[in-house]
């Protein structure tokens, strides 16, 4: 017979429903049958599938139906036409069975298997679930799962006090009958349900009697677990499922007072020697206190600074003392990152160190000629934390628990971490070299900073963002005189009545924005004057600059470039036009003294035959350019040009990942160029310019150079030594 709304009971029909878009479930009676079977859909060889098989035996039926079933199908290799019988192909003789297509809820199905199983019921659900579990379920199936352990879990026991650890483990403590101990896969019910492994062990609980003990324990799931958000959680146990609940006024413990908690309740904890030791290691994580400082053994540790690089990672320095080398390792951790960072921390001479600890017992076996104690380390994150997570060094010990030393950094700009480290380092040293090679230019090459934006806008005169040309000053923090600038681009009547923006950073602007207002009304000038956060050169100004503007074509200037004489704006738009307003046309570059300070940046062969970019004449008199033709060269100089608005935005403006300008200035050039701008130089328009600093530490020039230089290298040197020279004067 078959029921009406429930499990076939013919021995010729099954009911079929889906579990999801990849499984489905079947249900029947008949024969013996064994875990696993081929089943051939529609009698179609090339639709056979391999099922799972969850059956129990049933009393009082017939020999050929004596044993109800759930088969489990999995559907992804299955074509989606309509199913109509199923052969079975166990190890005794094959039997087919019709696919009755009454349209049933899963849960229906079950409801109908429950009442046909009976007392089996728990063993056939305990069955689907762990072949539900089986691999890798998704989410959809991982709800039905949830759902089918719910109709059949018991409840057992109250979750009392949970809080969340920064390598995104949840800690439970509360009590339960035969809850189980050691590792065992839970689900956690929160938002969603979420398959975990619970790491846990009991205790004595003086309040609970015999029937059931204290539970702790250690629960990581395959995706973040939010503990104020944890209801239940379900356990298999040693003859059904159960379920432990959140107690209503369940404790939440902040992060740091957790291995406080699991300290609390460890020596009456009861478990196997490697679950106590995961629980020890627990107990004696992070809790936001110094604990080097407490070890009975000669490790010290120190911090003189840890810097927070936006979009990039930490930069930390500061010396560690371990004469006996009881240190393993050491690791930055922040959240749920981990940093090892001795295996590539750059080590420095600290004297003074050496001096402090000089009378101190612990430290009498210290050499006192070795003073290699200080470090500095570059880490990099993933994510930037934010201000409140908490960032600490972690010390591995030889035959001990883990020492902490917390971090507070402070969040600053590559340019200010740098500006400060580099002045006290000696550009002969190795320590210097070391510095760039593993720790400053991977910050570097890592940083993903945010570009520089206005953030106010004022115009002078009748300003056209519009107009077919626009010209760009780009003004940095060490502007002494902006006034010279736009009296000059007054006065000259090439420029007089060109639209003009003038960008700079907010703070510098703060202070001389009205003098730049007053003197742009009394030229009669058509200017937009726009303040901006993030400028740190006058690359990042001109960058704001050139999107507060929609002409065709624009002019950069460095606010350090003053023209030497009338008209010379006029002479690069010529040569521009002249090249088809596809091209980046700059003028020579000439310090105070009339000495060459750029005259082209052009392709040279070193010995090896291999090809690097030179700035060529840098230091010659004016002089030797006298004969000198407009070239096309390998890469022009954004500190003073005129190209197309839609080339600089299209190469997505200037690369972040350099100190200086002058690097940013060149690697720009050679996106255009790769792009399909090439770049001209017009040696009779002379234009004057200094170099800046913003340092006037000896140290700071050099080294400054040199690690932009060796993020340009890390970029171009291949691109450099494949390109093709252009050093021939074009007409």
């Amino acid at each position: 017979m078959t029921e009406q709304h429930g499990m076939p009971l013919d021995g010729r029909t099954v009911v079929a429903a889906l579990v999801d878009e990849g499984l489905a479930l079947m249900v029947g009676v008949g024969n013996a049958l064994p875990a696993t079977i081929d089943i051939y859909l529609n009698s179609q060889s090339d639709a056979k599938v391999q099922a799972s098989i969850i059956s129990w035996r049933r009393h009082d039926a017939e020999p050929d139906n004596a044993y109800g079933f759930v088969a489990l199908l999995p559907m992804k290799d299955v074509s989606a036409r309509r199913l109509k019988t199923a052969l079975f192909r166990g190890a005794g003789k094959p039997r087919e069975y019709r696919i009755d297509n009454r349209q049933q809820r899963i849960e229906a199905v079950l409801s109908s298997v429950a009442d046909q199983s009976g007392p089996a019921f728990a063993t056939v659900i305990d069955g689907l679930i762990e072949a539900l579990l089986a691999g890798d379920p998704d989410k959809k199936r991982l709800s039905k799962v949830a759902a089918l352990v719910q109709s059949a879990a018991r409840s057992n026991g109250f979750i009392e006090v949970l809080g969340g650890l920064e390598e995104g483990d949840v800690y439970i403590q509360g009590w339960s009958s035969g809850f189980p101990t050691g590792r065992t896969r839970v689900i956690a019910m929160a938002d969603s349900p979420i398959l975990a492994e619970l790491t846990s062990a009991d205790f004595q609980r003086d309040d609970l009697g015999d029937e059931a003990s204290g539970v702790t324990g250690l629960m990581l799931g395959d995706k973040p677990i939010n503990p104020k958000k944890l209801k239940r959680v379900y356990f298999r146990g040693r003859d059904t499922w159960y379920s432990i609940e959140v107690y209503q006024h369940r404790v939440l413990v902040a992060p740091p007072d957790v291995p406080a908690h699991i300290r609390s309740v460890l020596d009456r904890v009861r478990a196997p020697e490697k679950i106590l030791h995961t629980l020890k290691m627990a107990a004696h994580r992070f809790d936001g206190r110094d604990t080097v400082s407490e070890l009975d053994r000669p490790v010290r540790i120190g911090i003189d600074f840890s810097l927070l690089i936006e979009g990039s990672g930490v930069l930390i320095s500061g010396w560690m003392l371990d004469p006996d080398r009881a240190v393993k390792d050491v690791s930055l951790r922040v959240g749920g990152e981990v940093v090892r960072i001795d295996d590539h921390w750059t080590r420095q001479s600290r004297a003074d160190v050496t001096d402090a600890f000089a009378n101190d017992p612990m430290f009498s076996g210290m050499n006192p000629a070795r003073n290699n104690h200080g470090f500095l380390v570059f880490c990099p994150l993933d994510v930037t934390p934010p201000s409140d997570q908490a960032t600490y060094l972690e010390l591995g010990i030889t035959d001990a628990f883990p020492a902490y030393c917390p971090l507070n950094p402070t969040r600053a700009s590559a340019r200010q971490a740098l500006s400060r480290v580099l002045p006290s380092l000696d550009p002969r040293s190795v320590t210097a070299s070391n510095s760039i090679e593993r720790q400053f230019g991977p910050m570097l090459q890592a940083m993903t900073a945010q570009r520089p934006y206005a953030v106010d806008i004022h115009d002078i005169g009748d300003f056209d963002e519009n107009a077919p040309v626009t010209l760009v000053v780009g003004v940095d923090d060490t502007i002494n005189d902006i006034g010279v600038t736009i009296a000059l681009l007054g006065l000259d009547s090439a420029t007089r009545h060109l639209p003009i923006v003038i960008a700079g950073p907010v703070e510098s602007f703060d202070q001389v924005g009205s003098e730049i207002l007053r003197l742009a009304a009394f030229y009669k000038l058509n200017t937009r004057i726009v303040f901006a956060e993030g400028v740190e050169d006058y690359c990042d100004a001109l960058e704001v600059g050139v999107d507060a503007t929609n002409s065709e074509t624009v002019g950069l200037v460095s606010a350090h470039i003053l023209p030497r004489d009338d008209g010379w704006f006029d002479q690069l738009h010529a040569a521009y036009i002249k090249r088809g307003n596809k091209v980046l046309v700059s003028p020579t570059i000439l310090f105070e003294d009339d000495s060459v300070r750029w005259a082209g940046t052009w392709i040279n062969s070193n010995a090896n035959g291999g090809q690097y970019l030179s700035d060529r004449y840098v230091g010659y008199p004016c002089a030797v350019l006298a004969d000198a033709q407009p070239s096309e060269v390998s890469a022009g100089t954004l500190e003073c040009c005129i190209l197309p608005r839609k080339a600089f935005k299209d190469s997505d403006g200037f690369t972040r990942g350099y100190i200086g300008p002058a690097e940013k200035s060149l690697d720009l050039a050679l996106k255009l160029r790769m792009a399909g701008t090439p770049s001209y130089w017009i040696p009779d328009v002379e234009v004057l310019g200094s170099e800046q600093s913003i340092s006037k530490a000896p140290a700071w020039e050099e080294l400054s150079n040199r690690l932009d230089r060796w993020a340009f290298d890390r970029r171009w040197s291949l691109v450099v030594s494949n390109l093709r020279s252009h050093n021939n004067a074009v007409d």
